[in-house]
C-alpha cells in the first residue's frame, strides 16, 4: 500500500526513543535529534544518552552553580562547592575556631577575625577549662583501661584453662567391637590406632594404640592399651622430654550413672635418659609406645557395661598443670 511507503507518513522512532518523525527524516533524526543518541556531557565529557542529559547535570561534579551564600562567585563547580563554603566564602556563616571549648559565637567569615582579635581573654579561660576537663576524663579512662586490663588478663586464664581442660582429654570409640576383638585374638590384626590428637591447640600430637586380646606376657588375660608421640607441627615450642602425668581410662556405659565402675590406669613418665625413645622429641614419625600392658582384665572387660552396642570408650586425660600454653 502507498501509506506503508509514503515518505510523509508518520512513524516511531526506530529505536525506541518515543518520538515520531515523517518517514523522510529518519536519517536526520537518528543522527541529530533521537534521545537514545550519546553525547559527551560539556562539563565533565563523560557520555551520556541525550534522554539523560537533564538528570545528569543535576549531579554532575563539574556542572558549574553559584553560591548558596550570594557571595557573587556564580561559576563553581558542583565538587568544589563544599570546601568554598567551608573554607573561602566571604558571606558563609562559620563558627568560632573555639566552637570545641564552647565558644558559641557565629559570623560572616569575614567578621570573625574581628572576633578572635577582641576575644583573646575570653578564648585562654574557654580552652583552660577545656582542658581541665579533658584531663579529668583522660584519667578516668585511664582507670578504666587499667580495669579492662585486669579483665581481659582474667579472661586469658580462663581461656587458657578452659583450654587445657577440654584439649587436654579425649575418648576414643572403638565401635565393631566383637570384630576386631576376634581379629586381635586370632592374630589377623592384633593392634588398632586411634586417630592423632593434640594435649592442647598448639601442644603435643599423641595417638593411641590397643591391643585388645592383650599384649605379650598379657594376651589373653588383659586387653592392653598404649601411647605413643607423634610428631608433631608445634614440637619445637614445646618442653622435652614430656613429662606430663596421663590416665587412661575405661568408660562404664551403664545406665545408672551412680553404678558406673570406671576403670582407671595412670602412667607417671619416668624422663630419665633411658626413655628418650619414648619420651623425647620425635625425629620419625613416632616414637615407640608406652603404657599399660595390662589395662584391664578381659574377664573384667565382659563384665558390667563396658561394652555395649557392640563399642567401648577409652578417654585419655593429660595433666595440663605445668604444659606451656603457646
Amino acid at each position: 500500500m502507498h501509506i506503508e511507503e509514503c515518505e510523509y507518513t508518520l512513524i516511531d522512532c526506530v529505536r525506541g526513543c518515543g518520538l515520531q518523525y515523517q518517514r523522510k527524516d529518519e536519517r536526520m533524526h537518528i543522527a541529530k535529534e533521537c534521545l537514545k543518541n550519546e553525547i559527551k556531557c560539556e562539563f565533565c565529557n563523560e557520555q551520556i544518552v541525550m534522554a539523560d542529559e537533564a538528570n545528569h547535570l543535576t549531579v554532575c561534579p563539574k556542572f558549574l552553580v553559584p553560591c548558596p551564600s550570594n557571595c557573587g562567585i556564580k561559576d563553581i563547580p558542583r565538587e568544589k562547592l563544599t570546601n568554598h563554603l567551608e573554607n573561602e566564602c566571604k558571606k558563609h556563616e562559620v563558627s568560632c575556631p573555639f566552637s570545641d571549648s564552647n565558644c558559641g559565637f557565629k559570623s560572616l567569615r569575614s567578621e570573625m577575625p574581628k572576633h578572635l582579635k577582641e576575644s583573646p581573654g575570653i578564648h585562654l579561660n574557654l580552652m583552660a577549662k577545656t582542658i581541665s576537663v579533658q584531663k579529668k576524663q583522660l584519667e578516668i579512662l585511664s582507670e578504666l583501661i587499667e580495669k579492662q586490663k585486669e579483665h581481659i588478663f582474667a579472661l586469658n586464664s580462663k581461656v587458657n584453662s578452659i583450654e587445657k581442660q577440654t584439649s587436654s582429654q579425649i575418648i576414643w570409640k572403638i565401635d565393631h567391637f566383637n570384630e576386631k576383638y576376634n581379629e586381635s585374638k586370632s592374630g589377623k590384626k592384633s593392634t588398632i590406632y586411634s586417630p592423632p590428637f593434640l594435649t592442647s591447640r598448639h601442644g603435643y600430637k599423641l595417638a593411641l594404640s590397643a591391643s585388645l586380646y592383650g599384649d605379650g606376657k598379657a594376651k589373653g588375660k588383659f586387653m592392653s592399651v598404649f601411647l605413643c608421640i607423634c610428631k608433631g607441627e608445634f614440637d619445637s615450642l614445646l618442653s622435652w622430654p614430656f613429662s606430663h602425668k596421663i590416665t587412661l581410662t575405661l568408660l562404664d556405659q551403664c545406665e545408672d550413672i551412680q553404678e558406673r565402675r570406671h576403670v582407671s590406669y595412670t602412667i607417671k613418665p619416668n624422663t630419665c635418659k633411658e626413655n628418650t625413645p619414648f619420651l623425647g622429641r620425635p625425629s620419625g614419625d613416632r616414637n615407640a609406645s608406652f603404657g599399660a600392658q595390662k589395662f584391664v582384665e578381659l574377664e573384667v572387660l565382659n563384665s558390667y557395661d563396658y561394652i555395649k552396642d557392640d563399642a567401648i570408650f577409652i578417654k585419655v586425660e593429660i595433666d595440663s598443670e605445668n604444659m606451656i600454653t603457646l
